[in-house]
């Protein structure tokens, strides 16, 4: 029943904004409809006896069965003055990353709504449940580079709940946001927090084959413990058949009631080739660093390094549909990964293929 109510109330809220709008400007429809769905089938050689991928990884997390990584139906608004989006969504991608949300939050991809502060300047502040500012990674499959997603993007938020204030240049090469946040991937605050978490996002592209992205987390993860993350990426078109990202994160935590301070980093690179217009080749290689146990401390036993590569292969089927391929393999110094019925190893090698459909 709740979907339901939320369901109707967005489709009452676009439509009446929609004619508001059309009044202003008959030549403007800012009303869009529109989705994703994306399924898949993951094969671990390590043949566990579960379906449940490790704890590192949150997308395409179920292997030796077909299943729906992400189910979306979206409503956009994007008027001169006003802007919002309201998602609903089902899958893996769902379970695994909503799963500490209550009721009708589990199913809750996107829903905020941003209103224009200034007539002369690009200048938006914006409030609900958001994207992340953090990462060149979403949720979107067929948006990124590889297939499934890499160990920098699973540990770090998918998704973000607050306030944010936005300014881009005239020129469209600056970008700056302020945010204040109900803490680190989460749409409600919890109980045991002090106050809100701030961030950061600043984004210089001089031109449509470079990108530099700076983003940055400060905030309460429990009682007395704090943590402060910065997200580092840079984008380059370096030739028009080649694609390449590279990443390198660094968090820091102070836990409770200990003088210690606890770091991890990671680094990435990802590389895209287009053969064609319809076919295009990946590849993928990173490392993850987590000696102090701060982001795998809930995992046992612990691993302290993990590292890995993949390989894939595209094939766009139409301007929206896409069919991918991923042969991937991560090496920990610990024995998290199912293999069997009883037993663990510390490597792991996937083959997932998937479609993905954007409507």
């Amino acid at each position: 029943m709740q979907i339901k109510q939320l369901l109707m109330g967005m489709f009452c809220f676009s439509a009446s904004s929609a004619l508001a709008q059309e009044d202003k400007d008959s030549t403007k429809n800012p009303l869009s409809f529109g989705g994703y769905v994306e399924s898949y089938y993951s094969y671990d050689f390590n043949k566990p006896a579960t379906h449940q991928k490790s704890g590192l990884v949150y997308s395409h997390n179920r292997s030796n069965e077909v299943a729906v990584n992400l189910a979306m139906v979206k409503a956009s608004y994007d008027g001169d003055w006003l802007r919002g989006q309201v998602g609903l969504a089902a899958g893996s991608y769902m379970n695994a990353n909503y799963a500490a949300e209550e009721g009708v939050y589990k199913n809750i991809y996107e829903a905020n709504i941003g209103v224009k502060l200034s007539k002369s300047h690009n200048i938006w502040f914006d409030a609900g449940i958001m994207p992340s500012h953090i990462g060149p990674e979403s949720a979107i499959g067929i948006d990124n580079i590889s297939l499934t997603r890499s160990i920098a993007a699973e540990n770090s938020p998918y998704f973000e709940t607050g306030a944010k204030l936005s300014y881009t240049n005239a020129k469209g090469d600056w970008y700056v946001a302020v945010l204040a946040l109900n803490g680190w991937q989460k749409i409600q605050l919890p109980e045991s927090s002090k106050g809100m978490s701030f961030g950061h996002q600043l984004t210089y592209q001089p031109n449509e084959n470079l990108l530099f992205n700076s983003s940055s987390y400060i905030g309460n993860e429990g009682p007395d413990s704090l943590r402060f993350f910065h997200d580092f990426y840079m984008q380059v078109q370096v030739h028009e058949q080649v694609k390449l990202l590279a990443l390198f994160d660094y968090g820091m935590q102070k836990q409770a009631h200990s003088s210690k301070t606890l770091n991890w980093w990671t680094t990435g690179l990802q590389l895209q080739y287009a053969i064609s217009d319809r076919y295009r080749l990946n590849a993928r290689g990173e490392y993850y660093n987590d000696g102090d146990d701060a982001m795998f401390g809930s995992m046992d036993p612990l691993p302290k390094k993990v590292i890995g590569g993949s390989l894939g292969f595209d094939m766009q089927i139409q301007p929206d549909l896409f069919w991918r391929s991923e042969f991937r393999y991560l090496n920990s110094d610990g024995a998290i990964f199912k293999k069997g019925t009883a037993n663990y190893t510390d490597r792991q090698a996937c083959f997932t293929t998937s479609i993905g459909w954007r409507f």
